[in-house]
Formats: C-alpha cells, sequence, structure tokens
C-alpha cells in the first residue's frame, strides 16, 4: 500500500501558543500575532490558515482544520482539542447542534467545521471583563480573552460581578472589528487607552440575575458536551415548563404567561440588551423556541434564556439532558438488537425456502442429497453457505417423509377397506328405506335421492352424500330408487283416486285434491280413466297397477312429446294470433 500525499503539504507554524483555560481561539491567535512581531494580518493568517484575514470573533470560528493540520500530532485530534478547548462549538451543539447545516459532517471526529451562512444572534462582538485581564496577567503572566464571556446572552463576569465591555470606555471603538484580530487586550485601544492599567469603571455593576445567568452559562460550556434533536430538547422545555406550573390541559403550555414571567424575572432592560427582537418589540415568534419545527430559527441566547429560568441549575438542566441521551441511546441498542434478530429470521426463512425446494426435488426425481449435488449444483451451494449441514438436513428429511408416506398408504389402505364395508352396509340402508317409502299408505311425495339418504339408518360419518369413487353401492342404490317427476305424479294420481268417496267426482275437483300441476294432472288423470275409484288407499295395489301398466321409475310421462306451460316463476306469457 503506499502513502497518498497533498499536493500542496502544509507548513508546520511553529511557537503556536497553547490554550490557556477558557481561552478563546481568537485570542490564542492574537497572542501568536504579537509573539511573531505583529507582522501584518495577512502574514498572520496566512501563516496559520493559509488564506486571507477573516473574522474570529463570531458564534462558530471556520477554517480550523487548516489551523490543526499546522500544529504538532494528529490534525483530527488537535481539530477536536480546538473546537471543544477553544470555541464555543460545545455549547452551541448542545441546543443546536442537529438543526445546522454541518451537522452530518461533525459526526466523524475531527469533522472540518462548516457553520450556517447565517447564524442568528451572532453580534460578533468580544466581551472583556478589566479584572479578569488584572488577574490573569498576575497568574500567567499575560492577559487572555474568556470563552465564557463571549457566550450570547452574557452581561456580566461570573467570576467578579463585573459588567463586560465590548469596546473601548474611553473613545467607544469596538473591540472586534471585521476580518482584524482583537489586540485591545494587550496592546490597549488605539486611542491610548489600556484596558489593564486602571479597574476602577464608571460602569453600572450587573444585577445578581445577569451574574447568576453567567454563571449558569459557564457551567453548561464546562460541562460534558452532549447533543440534542430538536424534539427531545423542546420536551426538556415543556416537561419543565410544565413542572413549575405553566402546563395547560395534557401536553399544551401556558406561552403568554410564560413568556410574561420570563419577562418579570429577567426584566426588560436586560432582555432588550440581549435581544434585538425584543429590543425592536418583535416578539410575536419569541417562543417558537418551544416548537421543534422552527427550532433552527431560534437564536443561541434565547434558548440560554430559557434554560436558566426553567431550570437555574445547571446540574439539574445538564441530567435530563444526559437522561434523553441515555434513553435515546438503549433504545438504538434495542432497535440494532431487534434489527438483529430480524436478520436472522430472514436468514432462517430463506434456508428454509432453499431447504423446502432441495427436497422437493429430491423427491421429485428420487434423489438423494450426493445426486442433488450432481444435478442441483448451484441450489446446494447457495444452501450450504446458509446451512453447513444441508445434506444431513435433507437425507433427514426424506427418510422422514418416506416413513410418513408409508404410514399414509397403511392408513389409506385400511380407510378404503373401512369404506367399502360401509358402502354396501350404505347401499342395503338405502334399498330398505325405498322399499319403506313405496311400501307405504300414505300421502305419496317425491322420492329423491337426498330423501332416500336422509331416511336411511345408516350413513358413515362425516358424509353428507355417497360418491361414485368413494361409495359406489351406496350412489347406485340411491340413484336406482329416486323416481322420475311423472312416476311421482302417477302415484299421487293413483292414491288420490283410491282415496274418493264419490267415483263421480268431477276432474277438476280430482286435480285439486292431488295437489299436481292442472295441465299435468288432467294429463295423468286421462291415461287412468279406467283405473277403479274408491276404496280406500293401497301402496300395494298403486305399485300393481304401475307394473302392469309398465311404468318404471324413470318414467317421462303419458305423453313425452307434449310441451307443457311453466307454472310460477318460470311461467311465459302466451302468445295471441
Amino acid at each position: 500500500m503506499f502513502e497518498k500525499h497533498d499536493k500542496s503539504p502544509t507548513t508546520p507554524v511553529p511557537f503556536f501558543p497553547a490554550g490557556l483555560p477558557d481561552e478563546t481561539i481568537g485570542s490564542r491567535v492574537s497572542r501568536y500575532h504579537i509573539r511573531r512581531g505583529r507582522p501584518t494580518m495577512a502574514t498572520t493568517f496566512r501563516q496559520l490558515f493559509d488564506r486571507s484575514p477573516f473574522s474570529l470573533t463570531n458564534l462558530i470560528q471556520p477554517h480550523l482544520d487548516a489551523l490543526a493540520a499546522r500544529l504538532p500530532g494528529s490534525q483530527a485530534l488537535n481539530l477536536v482539542h480546538l473546537q471543544a478547548e477553544s470555541t464555543l462549538l460545545p455549547l452551541y451543539q448542545r441546543f443546536l447542534g442537529a438543526t445546522w447545516g454541518g451537522r452530518k459532517r461533525q459526526q466523524k471526529i475531527g469533522a472540518s467545521v462548516t457553520p450556517a451562512r447565517r447564524i442568528n444572534g451572532d453580534s460578533r462582538l468580544t466581551h472583556i471583563c478589566r479584572q479578569c485581564l488584572v488577574d490573569d496577567e498576575c497568574e500567567h503572566g499575560f492577559p487572555y480573552i474568556h470563552r465564557a464571556h463571549q457566550i450570547p446572552g452574557v452581561t456580566a463576569c461570573w467570576k467578579h460581578a463585573a459588567t463586560l465591555l465590548d469596546r473601548c470606555p474611553s473613545c467607544r471603538q469596538p473591540f472586534a472589528q471585521p476580518t482584524q484580530l482583537v489586540l485591545s487586550a494587550w496592546l490597549g485601544c488605539d486611542c491610548g487607552h489600556a484596558l489593564s492599567a486602571e479597574v476602577e469603571s464608571k460602569a453600572a455593576e450587573p444585577s445578581e440575575i445577569e451574574v447568576n445567568f453567567a454563571s449558569f452559562t459557564r457551567e453548561l460550556l464546562e460541562a460534558e458536551p452532549v447533543k440534542l434533536r430538536p424534539g427531545e430538547l423542546v420536551g426538556i422545555y415543556r416537561t419543565r415548563a410544565a413542572e413549575v406550573g405553566f402546563g395547560w390541559g395534557r401536553e399544551r403550555i401556558k406561552q403568554k404567561a410564560l413568556f410574561a414571567s420570563v419577562e418579570m424575572f429577567f426584566g426588560r432592560k436586560l432582555l432588550a440588551i440581549v435581544d434585538s427582537a425584543y429590543r425592536q418589540h418583535r416578539i410575536s415568534g419569541w417562543f417558537k423556541v418551544l416548537e421543534s419545527w422552527s427550532f433552527d430559527e431560534i437564536p443561541l441566547h434565547r434558548h440560554l434564556l430559557l434554560a436558566y429560568f426553567l431550570f437555574r441549575d445547571p446540574n439539574l438542566f445538564t441530567r435530563r439532558c444526559q437522561e434523553i441521551v441515555e434513553a435515546r441511546t438503549s433504545a438504538r441498542a434495542a432497535d440494532v438488537s431487534d434489527s438483529a434478530r430480524s436478520e436472522d429470521a430472514d436468514l432462517k426463512k430463506t434456508s428454509e425456502m432453499l431447504l423446502r425446494q432441495m427436497v422437493a426435488v429430491a423427491q421429485r426425481h428420487g434423489y438423494d442429497s450426493h445426486q442433488l449435488w450432481k444435478f442441483y449444483s448451484g441450489g446446494m451451494r447457495r444452501l450450504v453457505k446458509i446451512l453447513p449441514d444441508a445434506c444431513e438436513r435433507i437425507d433427514a428429511r426424506l427418510r422422514a417423509a418416506a416413513a410418513k408416506k408409508k404410514r399414509r398408504a397403511g392408513k389409506e389402505s385400511e380407510i378404503k377397506e373401512r369404506e367399502k364395508q360401509s358402502d354396501i352396509e350404505w347401499a342395503e340402508a338405502i334399498n330398505e328405506s325405498a322399499r319403506i317409502i313405496y311400501a307405504s299408505d300414505e300421502r305419496p311425495y317425491r322420492v329423491t335421492m337426498n330423501k332416500l339418504i336422509a331416511a336411511a339408518k345408516f350413513r358413515p360419518k362425516g358424509v353428507r352424500l355417497p360418491s361414485k369413487e368413494r361409495f359406489p353401492l351406496a350412489r347406485a342404490a340411491a340413484e336406482e330408487n329416486a323416481e322420475s317427476v311423472w312416476h311421482f305424479f302417477a302415484r299421487r294420481m293413483l292414491w288420490t283416486l283410491q282415496s274418493l268417496h264419490e267415483p263421480s267426482s268431477s276432474l277438476s275437483v280430482i286435480c285439486s285434491r292431488s295437489k299436481l300441476e292442472l295441465h299435468k294432472g288432467r294429463a295423468i288423470l286421462e291415461y287412468f280413466l279406467d283405473v277403479p275409484r274408491c276404496g280406500g288407499a293401497s301402496a300395494q295395489e298403486i305399485n300393481a297397477v304401475l307394473s302392469t301398466r309398465g311404468i318404471g321409475r324413470d318414467w317421462t310421462g303419458p305423453c313425452p312429446e307434449r310441451v307443457f306451460y311453466q307454472a310460477g316463476r318460470a311461467y311465459q306469457r302466451r302468445a295471441i294470433s
């Protein structure tokens, strides 16, 4: 393997000052500039960043990867150290790290920081505590600019309870100028005023809330960095707001009451100083901080103000954040476990499908595992990659299938023998039921297969009708003993004639008593006009008349060629000529 080299190798930077506690990256660059004899700004930026001068006073400093590449050691570790120890990036990411443009790139350790083109609430001012300059010079030998003083919304020094300065007290020139390094902390202002020469200041002392707020934000800056998603941070705010008495219903928040309390707590004067929108009376969207859909529009100082008002204790706030992160980690671990189980289930399903396919092929062609390797090597190769013991499983399933087939064959033989015996008994029962029905002197009804089977005293369990394949004898007996419609008409008419009380009854009366359709009833009656009437119903005489005239149970009637009009729903209107 050959190591890749950049086309333009970076030049190491000698004597770049190590960071002091809570020192900004701009302060370190300024000290380097002074240590190197104060060359031009362009020269210093070219040595450190290989580019023209740019501002180092904004919230998120760009191009730190170029500086990290010029420091001794690993570029990635240098970049992580610069971002964590000399910038406000850890605090920014705690509140807005999951919403800004460079979030995907920062997930990788040592990735370059590419901030959003516009960051709400970025004043680009540099704040200095004059007492800190004196103390740092006594303790470290030279003053420097602190990160905690640059946190948006902070107006006081947490250590000395003094108001922070962002411009020269004498000439009112801002310390930070576009594309220029801040040198006032070491060299004084251009007007000749030295910041560290006199500590006494005419500025008003900050309030206790300002000092406590500065201490709160500093603790968050020094705490273990954590990235929260918009919905998670909004959930923390809403839960805490409900806890302190601003809840409404199950999940809603009294936003007007909450804003009024925030305004009363901090005071209108302080809010106007730290929040430009409030200063311009644009407060309609102030509490979008409670909605995740507009999270990236909220400036950092507004998050800090609301977090301080709701929690006051930085440890309580960081503990809530850590609980959210731990819950997310646990959920991710559970998702990974579920995904692994799902993959195992999919793999098991695939192996089972391939195994069944190979077993089916072997059963269809009569192969064993050795012959499958010979004729179906592709499928076997895919299978053994998942199941190394596929051959043993195939042979075991083939043996089990063969044994099952043998048992099924024996059981089928037993079933066939049992059905054969049942067929004989069922046929005898159907014949017996037919004999009883046709020998009855009661008013005849049409004898069908269903009625014969229902009247039979024997029927195999679970069988409704006999099929020709399983019960051929019973089926033949039912079909043989069932009668046609005209055979039923003949038996009904003969029974009606025998049941008459007056031999001279008219044709219409006879047809009416027989309950047969009029025209068919007349045709049957005309066929049996010579049959003796009255004398009582006798099935034996009826069967004798039918036998004498050669009328079987499949009789098609006295006039098979005649077409009768259909009654009921099948009726069709007669044509009028």
